[in-house]
């Protein structure tokens, strides 16, 4: 069996749920995972090129032998504009279907989709796969506004349509798409075991170097999400405490408070070693119609390290703030302590793609 992923992101970028998800399809019977890195969808801005040259990404995890990375080469970024980018990218794409076809080479083949685009349903049309999975990790249409908006919509719709089964990273994205799927299962974030037992191995050198200062510590991307506001308001309202925040920076304020630090991104692998000198973890995420949808990864990376999480009000984080898994910024100034929630695995997660569950067969 041979699985082509086309992927949302970027291989050699912060390891996020795509990357998880190939892993846990890699350690199945299968020959090979084809993972088609994702087409640009608009011109880039100058925040993508300084992004490059500082180079604020980071390396996700170790890439399993069985994945093998490729791309589609010499695509114009029209994508919202669908007719245009058929005109336009037709030979390009025409000749990836060519490719992987022949990559394939009529074996069984399974298709898992992280994101509507034009190639999807390209691909879907030329290509007999005995399943066709698409993983919904977000809001795709609230990336784009406008015309754009609703030309994304209407190709996840379609992709929806044509799926055997559809996975839903969270109930925001369950209830507002599943009407369009065959099949719509919750399959909700986690965190890896590898991951959870490097942890484990660095328990006994954090009680034994443990620091005195408190540390509130953010590991993830830096984008327009992010709430500047409660980062200030926390550096103010503790001012002897560390707020020390790790990633890809994408946005930043004018003034950034003496006792918040900032670092850039760091190779998954070495998360461990950060996350263990973190007294919190915090998830200062805006509240929008782009976050209403998310079940932030780095919980479950949070309390995998046994550590609190104070955290925005938005998505499935309210739910946890509801039942106490979770802080808000006021409720943790007020002397609330959350309760830190057992780990969560991704084998339980997509544990629904080994059970036989309708079209989906084991790997």
């Amino acid at each position: 069996m041979i699985v082509v992923y086309l992927s949302p992101v970027n291989w050699d970028s912060i390891a996020q749920r795509p990357h998880f998800f190939a892993d846990f399809i890699a350690e199945h019977d299968i020959e090979k995972i084809i993972w088609v890195e994702p087409l640009p969808s608009r011109f880039p801005k100058y925040s993508d090129i300084r992004t490059k040259i500082i180079g604020v990404e980071s390396k996700s995890i170790v890439k399993h032998q069985k994945i093998d990375v490729t791309k589609v080469n010499n695509v114009v970024p029209v994508e919202p504009f669908n007719n245009i980018y058929k005109l336009i990218n037709g030979k390009v794409i025409k000749k990836f279907i060519i490719d992987l076809k022949e990559r394939i080479n009529f074996q069984d083949a399974m298709l898992v989709v992280g994101k509507p685009s034009v190639l999807s349903l390209e691909i879907i049309n030329s290509i007999q796969f005995k399943n066709i999975i698409v993983d919904v990790m977000d809001d795709y249409p609230h990336f784009f506004k406008g015309r754009a908006r609703k030309s994304v919509s209407n190709l996840l719709k379609e992709l929806l349509h044509k799926a055997d089964v559809s996975l839903f990273s969270s109930n925001g994205l369950l209830t507002k798409y599943s009407a369009f799927t065959n099949n719509a299962f919750l399959a909700m974030n986690a965190c890896s075991k590898s991951f959870y037992s490097e942890i484990k191995k660095r328990e006994e050198e954090k009680s034994t170097s443990s620091s005195n200062t408190i540390i509130y510590g953010y590991i993830g991307s830096v984008a327009k999400w992010f709430d500047w506001g409660f980062i200030t308001k926390l550096s103010v309202s503790r001012p002897d405490a560390t707020i020390l925040i790790v990633g890809p920076l994408y946005v930043k304020p004018d003034n950034i408070p003496e006792n918040v630090i900032i670092k850039p991104a760091i190779e998954h692998k070495n998360i461990p070693d950060v996350i263990r000198t973190f007294t919190y973890g915090i998830i200062p995420f805006c509240i929008d119609e782009l976050t209403e949808s998310v079940d932030p990864v780095k919980y479950y990376e949070y309390i995998a390290a046994g550590i609190p999480v104070i955290s925005t009000n938005f998505g499935e984080m309210k739910n946890r703030v509801d039942s106490g898994l979770a802080v808000t910024l006021e409720q943790h100034l007020a002397g609330d302590e959350p309760t830190v929630e057992k780990p969560i695995f991704w084998e339980n997660r997509f544990s629904i793609l080994d059970e036989g569950y309708f079209c989906v067969k084991k790997f």
